[in-house]
């Protein structure tokens, strides 16, 4: 019964800063939630408190197999609703759709729910990312294309859902909501990301040495999964290393 209080659609003023719409992205999270599977709740747009408890079993190019839950009349209720809201866990991550023209099938010769794939993920995690300060004796840069040249900005703090720049650069224009197109990020022994960044904070600081610079704050717009998963596994082996340290 935990799970089923868990699992329950969250509404937010703005969604749009959690919202996955990069189909590389979507495949990634809905064939991640299919690979255990998890646990997923559908839920009846004419009535929020009718749900079927249910699980991703494959994912295609154009579909989605849901199982199909056990009580009859509920999956009936469930079919003929206009718009199904999907809702699943994920380490610690809580995802949420839409699906629209749930029809019955069958799937491995057992009655299932097929949907088209979303065109939209909503992505929230309830704590904070965990923000990594980059270690001054391997530094990140952030390369951001300008013409046929690309300017180098240094990275103070690097996260899943994006990054902390520091410096002036005289091209590239720092200010809040400004989109910065194909930034490149590589990461030593892991590979190079590549995402688009938007610039959500940017204030002056003083350093230690007096030096007066700019830090602005960066969320990632649409770093695809494979980024995701290179990134995190930059952020623990820099605390591994650290742990050793201690």
């Amino acid at each position: 019964m935990a799970e089923k209080q868990l699992l329950t659609p969250i509404q937010l003023k703005d969604p749009t800063p959690y919202l996955v719409s990069d189909p590389n992205q979507i495949d990634f999270t809905l064939k991640s939630l299919a690979r255990k599977p998890e646990l997923v709740c559908l839920y009846s747009d004419k009535h929020r408190q009718l749900f079927v408890l249910s699980a991703i079993l494959d994912v295609n190019l154009e579909n989605l197999i849901f199982d199909y839950g056990p009580d009859s009349e509920l999956n009936q209720q469930i079919v003929t609703s206009n718009k199904i809201c999907c809702v699943s866990h994920l380490n610690s991550v809580h995802y949420q759709f839409e699906l629209t023209n749930l029809q019955q099938v069958e799937f491995n010769n057992q009655p299932a729910f097929q949907s088209a794939i979303p065109s939209q993920i909503l992505r929230l995690q309830r704590r904070d990312y965990y923000r990594l300060s980059v270690p001054l004796s391997t530094p990140l840069s952030c390369l951001i294309p300008i013409g046929n040249e690309q300017a180098e900005i240094s990275i103070a703090d690097i996260s899943l859902g994006g990054v902390g720049l520091l410096g002036y650069f005289p091209d590239i224009s720092l200010e809040v909501g400004n989109t910065l197109k194909n930034c490149r990020i590589e990461l030593p022994q892991m590979g190079v990301i590549t995402a688009d960044i938007e610039v959500c904070t940017s204030n002056e600081q003083i350093l230690r040495n007096g030096i007066r610079t700019l830090r602005s704050g960066c969320r990632f717009l649409n770093l695809s999964g494979t980024g995701q998963t290179l990134l995190q596994r930059y952020i623990n082996q820099i605390e591994r290393k650290r742990l050793t340290l201690e």
